[in-house]
């Protein structure tokens, strides 16, 4: 019996990779409505895969470092300007305290020399410590005036001279007592001098004969003008007012370190409590960031004080930069998300859409009549055959029923003359058998037309034969 068959042969792309059916286009089974929203709900999430780990690695960090620079690194910082400010008044509290014990050192030299204690002693004790004032007052230019008084307070001599004062109470009252009790001096309240009304302070010292009595008092007068001058060359910070406190809690300079008024005196008594209740140094009140350290030996207290706004305006403004920069960031990493969600979905898309027109033509190939075949040029291997070829290759060729036709060579199946592929890789030229007799397993005989064509690539190289 013979039976007559075509066969012919299309061209497959080299990259066209996929299954082959054996069923027509639509042979499955329709998609049921419950699995198309699972699968409309997994391909919409799935949009944001790339989306989330984007912001999860661009915003996680800009939170933290936000995070960090609030707490961490405000404290830090707020800490480190407390330092410096406590380092800054402890250099003023030193600056006030080293000229005091300079001024003080000439009254303890003084005060345990004996000829110092005879003149107090001696019969005309007035005349006498009014000459040994004129010759020693010009010799220090660091007082602004010096005098001598008894043991009960009574002015013997000064400089500047006051006449009226002789023999009349000197202010003992402000520094007797506490000179009494020490051996060494003493630093008076700030008050204004008899003389000229002028606002200074008293340093004075007891003078003592070798058994330890008390003959008088030795003591200079420092204006709180030569100190304010020396604080006015210092440079202060913006919107910082730096005072010094007395005993009393009384404030000595005014603005521009200027002595400080009578009307102005007692309104830093409440500033003064509130350091004394203080530890640290350092504390607010309304509104102002207060620093202070105590003047050595004297019982002062020099402090600064700055609207906290300022004194912290350093951390604020690093805050803002810091605020502006993780706003930035995070504006960046969501647009980088979008863009990067955007060119996905764009590839996404693009493979699916390739993947659909290779399965398209793989079914369209798979279901054709036609026996067609990919033959790789160099190991006569077969890259790719539809379905119909794999049943000629069975029933005409050599190959063994369950081989795979992947596995199998062109010789192996011997359709076509084992020449004919040579000529076709080496000249190009088609070959073609019309009609060719094959028997099947049967016996029956079957008449083919058998197609051989080169594939050739854009650089004209022949990658496969089909």
């Amino acid at each position: 019996m013979e039976q007559a068959s075509t066969a012919r042969t299309f061209i497959l792309p080299e990259g066209a990779g996929g299954l082959i059916g054996d069923r027509g286009i639509f042979a499955g089974k329709p998609m049921q409505l419950r699995d198309r929203f699972k699968k409309q709900k997994r391909d919409r999430f799935q949009r944001f895969n790339i989306v989330f780990p984007i912001l999860l690695a661009g915003w996680v960090p800009s939170i933290l470092t936000l995070v960090v620079s609030y707490t961490i690194l405000t404290n830090t910082l707020e800490s480190k300007i407390l330092r410096d400010r406590q380092t800054f008044i402890q250099l003023i509290a030193h600056l006030v305290g080293d000229d005091l014990s300079r001024t003080g050192g000439i009254i303890e030299y003084y005060q345990t020399l004996p000829d110092v204690a005879k003149l107090l002693t001696g019969p005309n004790a007035q005349f006498a410590a009014q000459l040994w004032l004129g010759s020693t007052f010009y010799s220090h230019p660091r007082i602004d005036g010096m005098f001598i008084t008894a043991p009960d307070g009574t002015l013997i001599a000064s400089l500047p001279s006051s006449p009226e004062m002789i023999g009349k109470d000197f202010g003992s009252d402000g520094w007797r007592e506490q000179a009494k009790a020490t051996n060494g001096t003493f630093v008076s309240a700030v008050h204004p001098r008899f003389q000229d009304k002028r606002r200074a302070t008293d340093i004075v010292g007891a003078v003592r004969t070798p058994d330890g009595t008390i003959v008088g008092y030795l003591g200079v007068s420092v204006l709180m003008e030569r100190m304010g001058r020396r604080l006015s060359a210092i440079e202060f910070a913006d919107e910082s007012v730096c005072q010094v406190l007395d005993q009393n809690g009384t404030a000595l300079f005014g603005t521009d370190f200027r002595p400080n008024s009578s009307i102005e005196l007692g309104k830093a008594g409440t500033l003064m409590n509130d350091i004394s209740k203080n530890k640290t140094g350092h504390f607010e009140r309304h509104g102002n960031l207060y620093s202070f350290s105590p003047v050595e030996s004297t019982g002062w207290v020099a402090v600064v004080a700055q609207p906290k706004a300022v004194a912290y305006k350093p951390v604020h403004d690093l805050l803002n930069k810091m605020k502006i920069l993780v706003g930035w960031l995070l504006v960046g990493t969501a647009v980088g998300a979008l863009g990067a969600n955007k060119l996905y979905r764009r590839e996404t898309e693009a493979t699916r859409r390739i993947e659909r027109e290779v399965v398209f033509s793989e079914k369209i190939l798979a279901n054709v009549p036609s026996g067609i075949a990919l033959v790789d040029p160099v190991s006569r291997r077969f890259l790719q055959a539809n379905e119909a070829f794999a049943q000629m290759a069975q029933r005409f060729g050599d190959l063994s029923p369950g081989r795979d036709i992947t596995e199998a060579t062109y010789d192996d199946v011997k359709i076509a003359p084992p020449e004919a592929i040579e000529k076709v890789l080496s000249f190009g030229t088609p070959f073609q058998l019309v009609e060719q007799p094959f028997k099947d397993k049967t016996g029956v005989t079957h008449f083919v037309n058998i197609s051989l064509l080169r594939l050739q690539s854009s650089q004209h190289t022949a990658p496969g034969t089909d």
